[in-house]
């Protein structure tokens, strides 16, 4: 596909699609800038995904790896409790991808913008030798919902997070443990089977010489006896077991693998900064990008050097499919609380507010059918005792009532044994 054809194609599915903000558009696609009018507070992100980095095309769709890239920009403005009105598309690409990648991608793309009434307004396209993706976003936010910036928390404000945490990291986990992956289910459905059925184990090594003398007594008229009708039952019990047991594992290991493509790709939490922006009741927020061992310091106050986030790991957000597929793959809860806690790319929101705010926010959110969940609080890191300040410590977690250390993890570090 020549850049001519790729920047049309680019343009048409954009103006088919992408038919947002209007009124504000003086020029986009087709000149050497795009020109917008507005008088609200404008709001500026961009990020750069590049294989085999950000992403990998074994794992990814290429239209996930689209709706990624324009993702992480949607983040950093829902964040600020913005909205997100235009963005710039720059793309390079490889000799090795085919025009149905390409295409794709951009689908991927727009079906995203579409989400969220984004509008693409220009950008550019040229050659390279690895695949990479690098979105410039524009948003705005009224008077009346005024930004929400980073490094603002106040002592005594409680920590909030939207959603679920863990799913980045045991998505990539499945991915690239999918043998060993298999292999363990194949033990935990015996095991399963067994439990289930009540099945003894001596049932499966039934005498094969007494299933056969039973299959030749069938043949007569004579009814069976006791001992005879107990071996029929139990090669059947084997028979049903083996049959039960191939269809569970290949339910489970559907079920894995669905989880793990859904997961790679995280929602957009727009709607969510929006409405904390608006209701003027987070004192700081980010994203949580690089994991929440990370970014939780992006909360506290850049003024107050005595404050420290008090984090109880035990309210740490995890969805019901996250711990059965932690249950099936038999992981060390600490384990998988130290990878969630430190992996990333969850972009779920994470904010403060004050202690008082917290049943008007609780109020809020079950009236919007938003999840939330409360993790943990600032506090005085001099009168506190769980926080080292000697050490520089200013994030603290406590699993169960104890001091929780955290190794953190990079994408070079989730290959592990089951």
């Amino acid at each position: 596909m020549d850049e001519l054809s790729l920047i049309s194609y680019i343009e048409k599915n954009s103006r088919e699609n992408l038919k947002f903000n209007g009124s504000m558009i003086i020029k986009s696609i087709g000149d050497d800038t795009a020109i917008f009018r507005d008088k609200k507070n404008i709001l500026i992100t961009s990020d750069t995904l590049t294989e085999n980095t950000h992403f990998r095309t074994d794992y990814y769709s290429f239209s996930q790896v689209g709706a990624k890239s324009l993702l992480a920009n949607i983040s950093d403005i829902a964040s600020m409790g913005g909205t997100p009105r235009f963005f710039i598309l720059s793309l390079l690409v490889p000799d090795y991808l085919t025009e149905a990648n390409i295409k794709e991608t951009i689908d991927g793309i727009i079906k995203t913008a579409k989400i969220d009434k984004i509008s693409l307004i220009g950008g550019n396209v040229s050659k390279a030798g690895e695949f990479s993706i690098s979105i410039t976003l524009l948003g705005d936010c009224t008077d009346r919902q005024m930004a929400i910036l980073r490094y603002s928390a106040e002592c005594d404000d409680l920590i909030f997070v939207s959603g679920a945490l863990g799913n980045a990291w045991l998505s990539y986990y499945i991915m690239e443990n999918k043998e060993l992956i298999k292999e363990h289910i194949e033990k935990f459905v015996i095991n399963d089977i067994d439990n289930v059925l009540g099945i003894n184990k001596a049932y499966k090594t039934s005498d094969t010489s007494k299933t056969s003398n039973v299959s030749g007594n069938s043949n007569n008229s004579k009814t069976p006896n006791i001992s005879e009708t107990s071996n029929i039952s139990k090669a059947s019990n084997v028979s049903k077991t083996s049959n039960t047991s191939k269809r569970t594992k290949n339910r489970i290991i559907k079920f894995i693998e669905n989880y793990a493509k859904k997961n790679l790709i995280h929602p957009s939490r727009v709607k969510l900064g929006k409405i904390l922006a608006k209701n003027k009741i987070a004192n700081s927020m980010t994203d949580i990008s690089d994991g929440l061992y990370k970014d939780i310091n992006n909360l506290l106050s850049s003024k107050d050097k005595n404050s420290s986030a008090l984090i109880i790991a035990d309210n740490i957000p995890l969805s019901n499919e996250f711990k059965s597929i932690v249950k099936i793959l038999n992981l060390k809860d600490t384990d998988i609380l130290n990878n969630v806690i430190s992996f990333g790319e969850d972009y779920e929101l994470l904010w403060s507010i004050r202690r008082s705010d917290e049943n008007k926010l609780l109020e809020i959110a079950k009236k919007e059918r938003i999840k939330i969940s409360k993790i943990g609080s600032i506090i005085n890191g001099k009168t506190d005792h769980y926080t080292d300040f000697r050490a520089g410590k200013r994030v603290n977690f406590i699993y169960k009532n104890k001091s929780f250390a955290i190794r953190p993890i990079t994408f070079k570090h989730i290959s592990n044994n089951l």
